[in-house]
């Protein structure tokens, strides 16, 4: 006997030919994309099909009004607080046992749910492969985690999950109140498609590629769609269809002056509860001490290399004073324009020998007159890397002149967001994928996060090293410098 999903009067859904299949919703904040979520939800649940619901704002626990579902993160809703490092464990446990999971993300930081969602997918896709049993994913805000043309490592296997999780019974369903904003790779593959209203130009030029109508039919189809109602596009056939309303209480309603009353909630059994938390205990105890080790092995390694580029810097300033033309008089001490030619010479001339006049130009500076020795060749190679610097994207420049002027520190996405006036997400989806590439910059993954630091150094002697005599390599060092200055 089939197994039916009502979603409106009209509209039934055999749930065999669900399985596997990519499903969008679209529409406009208030247009019904939650409800008709929780439909398809309520009516995948009543045949206790397992999924994972990536729950952003915490809205899907009024699900567990009547069904049996596991809800981790971080509020007051959970069954069980977790952390990033236990995504894996969750995943597993969901997946292998059959266990609805919600994860609420509600109290994560971005990227703490950037970190959260590629260890979790990661999981259900490695497991998904051994096990080959059916299994949904609903992603909520699909534009923050599959975005039209950036790439991550999140994004890939979000992607892959849509495009061939049907060999493995991964089936995901994404909701997005901006369409446009979404890869267009998974929305052409989406075989099942409930659009909702949408106002914005970009938005309904997706609809019109969709659709397989005029451009014109579409729009008088969009203008029709009032809250609820939505195109049904399924099987090169469409239809505009009412969504019935949900049974379950939604958490996620508009606030009035009407009161609420929370509805008593079904409860997941004590045994996996219990066994979830000792794992999670454990986890945590394991996860803390290795935190303080790795820490402090981080702060150590930071601090000897930044006493070598020190010392590398004065062996550079040696070489390239002796350069430098001076005229001495055994008279008296003048004053000198630069002070750290001044303490170098101080400290290289016979201490009876007094300085009474060196002549230096204003403008001058140690880099700029060293620079101006090196060959043509080399200016070349330099300029050719700063172009390829400078035609990038200007969240990457000044991700890399951050990082570049704090070497040798790790920084996380979230770090550089609160020094540069760009936002966290922003930074997200202008991943330095260029510059890791160029060896301009170092990523290191600590505890499931991601941190960045600026390798400008070994970039440097990598790219020039060439061009000089083992005697001349303090010149990379002024190449190092002119490139920190040109990012400036």
């Amino acid at each position: 006997m089939p197994k039916i999903l009502n979603i409106s009067p009209e509209t039934k859904l055999d749930l065999e030919k669900v399985i596997g299949k990519c499903i969008s919703i679209l529409g406009i904040r208030g247009s019904g994309k939650t409800n008709t979520s929780a439909v398809i939800l309520e009516e995948m649940l009543k045949y206790k099909y397992p999924m994972t619901i990536v729950d952003i704002d915490g809205e899907y626990w009024g699900l567990k009004e009547k069904y049996e579902l596991l809800v981790v993160g971080k509020s007051k809703n959970v069954d069980i607080e977790v952390n990033v490092e236990h995504a894996r464990q969750i995943a597993e446990v969901s997946i292998s046992k059959n266990i609805p999971v919600i994860l609420d993300m509600s109290g994560f930081l971005y990227e703490d749910t950037y970190e959260f969602l590629l260890n979790y997918m990661e999981e259900i896709w490695d497991l998904a492969g051994k096990l080959r049993k059916p299994y949904e994913i609903i992603l909520e805000e699909a534009h923050e985690f599959i975005p039209q043309g950036t790439k991550n490592e999140l994004k890939e296997i979000l992607t892959r999950i849509a495009l061939r999780g049907r060999k493995r019974g991964l089936g995901i369903i994404i909701l997005s109140q901006r369409s446009a904003k979404v890869e267009k790779d998974v929305l052409t593959q989406a075989e099942i498609l409930f659009l909702h209203k949408v106002v914005h130009p970009s938005d309904m030029k997706v609809y019109k590629d969709i659709l397989p109508l005029s451009p014109k039919e579409v729009s008088i189809l969009i203008s029709k769609l009032n809250v609820g109602y939505c195109i049904f596009f399924f099987g090169n056939k469409y239809d505009i269809i009412h969504v019935r309303e949900r049974t379950t209480f939604h958490a996620g309603f508009t606030p009035s002056l009407k009161s609420v009353k929370t509805p008593k909630l079904k409860l997941v059994s004590d045994g996996i509860l219990k066994s979830l938390k000792d794992l999670t205990k454990t986890k945590i105890k394991e996860i803390s001490e290795m935190d303080r080790l790795q820490s402090k092995i981080h702060k150590l390694e930071a601090k000897i290399i930044e006493k070598e580029n020190y010392i590398q810097k004065l062996e550079r300033d040696i070489e390239t004073l002796g350069r430098i033309s001076v005229e001495v008089k055994q008279t008296g001490m003048a004053e000198i324009s630069n002070a750290l030619i001044k303490e170098f010479i101080t400290n290289k001339v016979d201490q009876n020998v007094q300085l009474d006049e060196i002549k230096i130009n204003e403008d001058f500076s140690i880099e700029s007159i060293g620079y101006d020795f090196l060959s043509e060749d080399v200016k070349e190679h330099v300029n050719k890397v700063l172009k390829r610097v400078i035609n990038l994207p200007k969240p990457k420049k000044e991700m890399l002149k951050f990082l570049v002027n704090r070497h040798p520190l790790f920084y996380s996405y979230a770090e550089m967001a609160e020094w540069i006036d760009y936002s966290e997400s922003t930074l997200y989806n202008n991943q330095p994928n260029e510059l890791l590439k160029m060896n301009l910059l170092k990523r290191e993954k600590k505890n499931n996060k991601v941190y960045f630091r600026s390798n400008i150094n070994k970039f440097v002697e990598k790219e020039f090293k060439v061009y000089f005599h083992e005697s001349q390599y303090g010149d990379l060092d002024i190449i190092k410098d002119y490139i920190k200055k040109q990012l400036q």
